[in-house]
């Protein structure tokens, strides 16, 4: 915006922060789709009928990875106080979905609040019990859910498809709220200090 604009008012300084939205989303969904790509790439759900050292670390990490990814759109990340926050992806990006997809959104959704980004007590069932050998030994053994259990691979290929369509929903987002909302822009001349040291 040049210095003789006046300030934006605030329903454009709300769709601008919507605009910022949607750009993260698109890049969390590129990375969600990406990570999810890369597990059926590499046939990791496979290598776990023969598991090499590492092959079950890798897939629960790269399976939490991308749905945290997937996840944040959607989960009220934007927590500072004193800033405008930024609003999460509306509800209505996941009328792309089918059926099944709308279903998986919810799993995957249930998974990231209670097992992966946080330890929900009710999710693990933890139970400390005392396992008693043949021999009259005695060990602690923690009971609990398998909560670090990845998604199949069957639900992997949804997850990838369901990824890329809200990807591709934000890409079409932004292509629509651009003009509009261009005029408000900063401007960086390509030989700038600034944009040499953003382009990674």
């Amino acid at each position: 915006m040049s210095a003789d604009e006046t300030e934006p008012s605030p329903e454009i300084r709300g769709r601008l922060r919507y605009f910022n939205r949607v750009l993260m989303s698109y890049i969390d969904f590129q990375q969600a789709h990406n990570i999810a790509h890369v597990i059926l790439r590499d046939r990791l759900h496979e290598r776990l009928r023969d598991p090499g050292p590492g092959d079950r670390f890798l897939l629960q990490g790269l399976n939490c990875a991308m749905i945290v990814a997937y996840c944040r759109p959607f989960s009220g990340n934007d927590r500072r106080r004193r800033a405008v926050k930024i609003p999460d992806l509306p509800a209505r990006f996941l009328r792309i979905l089918t059926e099944e997809e709308r279903w998986l959104h919810g799993v995957v959704m249930e998974d990231r609040d209670s097992r992966l980004a946080h330890s929900d007590s009710e999710a693990w069932e933890m139970e400390p019990v005392v396992y008693r050998s043949a021999g009259g030994h005695e060990m602690l053994t923690p009971m609990h859910h398998l909560v670090h259990e990845p998604l199949t691979r069957e639900a992997t290929e949804c997850f990838c498809g369901m990824a890329d369509k809200l990807r591709e929903a934000c890409f079409a987002e932004r292509r629509r709220l651009e003009p509009e909302l261009r005029p408000y822009f900063r401007v960086l001349e390509h030989d700038s200090e600034e944009l040499q040291q953003e382009i990674p």
